[in-house]
């Protein structure tokens, strides 16, 4: 993502916001896996942004398989901030012996992929994360933050109205789509394994809603990505569903910022949902919010035989935040304006041409 005008205001409105909280990593290390995806990405833009203006002097290692998305995202000329390593977190040593702090954001997060590659999608949760966790567990990190999914909590069951942070739901272990909530499952058990083996080591949980925003991979199949795509494009948005199922969203600024708030302040070995609070809505409504911005109408269409695979079959996935908002974290944008601003930075950036 370029600093295009009012996207580098937009981080300069969170910094702001938050200064103590950037404050709170000054002169500090952070190694970020997944560093070129949507939420990655953007962390490390905002931490761009505070070291230019308010001379936060943060050092990112910033790590991902794609090299050429991450040399698009961060050019050179953000060596002082962003150290830029290509790295396969299955296979690859991991070149850096020690950070400050971890951010595993790593992972396969589109429904085509959990389709035509399921062992890559459990690989790089189950075994990345355990490589990383055995690497760092005893260099003195301050804290290792795991990005799970609210995909971990399964199916609702029916028992409640909400998702808190102890409940669990249903997966049918026996199907190629669970691999993706299991491998986050699996992945947060890791995580308390590691911290009782070994007791100086500290750990979060981020569980993780549907982000949205302008760091967007543009190739993702997700349904709320398509969706912005087509309004980027100038074209109708196609609904490939009923579009009943009823989620919390969140926009990927108020998301990076959740993020660290957690790795900041959040409690040891706890885990916290990220979404806005204001933003539980149908798909077909979030669908709609891309309509409106586009100025297009909403119309319905067939998915391809890979979509439908990866199709999740959860039909109601809201996350209370109750335990993240008790740190002091509020969300910015809702839907309508998270969705306008997120069309609106990419026409911008592209031109309409996707």
């Amino acid at each position: 993502m370029l600093f295009i005008h009012n996207y580098k205001n937009e981080l300069e409105n969170y910094i702001n916001q938050n200064k103590d909280l950037f404050s709170s990593f000054s002169g500090k290390s952070i190694f970020i896996t997944g560093a070129a995806g949507l939420i990655g990405s953007y962390i490390i833009d905002l931490i761009i942004v505070a070291n230019e203006k308010f001379n936060t002097n943060i050092t990112v290692f910033a790590a991902d398989k794609n090299e050429r998305l991450l040399n698009e995202r961060f050019p050179d000329k953000y060596g002082n901030t962003v150290k830029k390593f290509v790295l396969d977190i299955n296979e690859d040593a991991i070149p850096l012996e020690y950070a400050d702090y971890i951010i595993h954001a790593a992972s396969n997060t589109s429904p085509t992929d959990y389709a035509t590659k399921p062992i890559a999608t459990m690989r790089t949760n189950v075994i990345g994360t355990d490589r990383l966790l055995a690497h760092f567990c005893n260099k003195g990190i301050k804290r290792f933050m795991f990005c799970s999914s609210v995909e971990a909590y399964g199916q609702n069951n029916g028992d409640v109205d909400e998702f808190f942070e102890d409940y669990s739901g249903y997966v049918n272990c026996n199907t190629l789509r669970a691999g993706y909530p299991s491998a986050k499952r699996a992945s947060e058990a890791l995580c308390n394994a590691y911290a009782e083996e070994h007791k100086d080591f500290d750990f979060v949980i981020s569980r993780i809603g549907r982000i949205y925003g302008p760091t967007v991979i543009l190739g993702d199949s997700k349904a709320p990505t398509q969706f912005i795509m087509n309004a980027v494009k100038g074209e109708d948005i196609v609904l490939k569903s009923a579009g009943t199922q009823e989620f919390s969203y969140g926009y990927v600024g108020d998301c990076a910022i959740a993020m660290l708030k957690i790795l900041a302040d959040g409690e040891r070995g706890q885990a916290y949902n990220i979404a806005d609070p204001n933003s539980r809505v149908l798909l077909r409504d979030f669908a709609q919010s891309c309509a409106t911005a586009a100025g297009k109408t909403l119309v319905l269409g067939e998915p391809t035989a890979a979509e439908k695979a990866g199709y999740s079959k959860i039909t109601k996935a809201v996350m209370n935040t109750d335990k993240l908002t008790s740190l002091g974290w509020t969300a910015l944008y809702n839907v309508r304006e998270g969705v306008s601003r997120t069309v609106n930075y990419l026409k911008e950036l592209t031109g309409g041409a996707l």
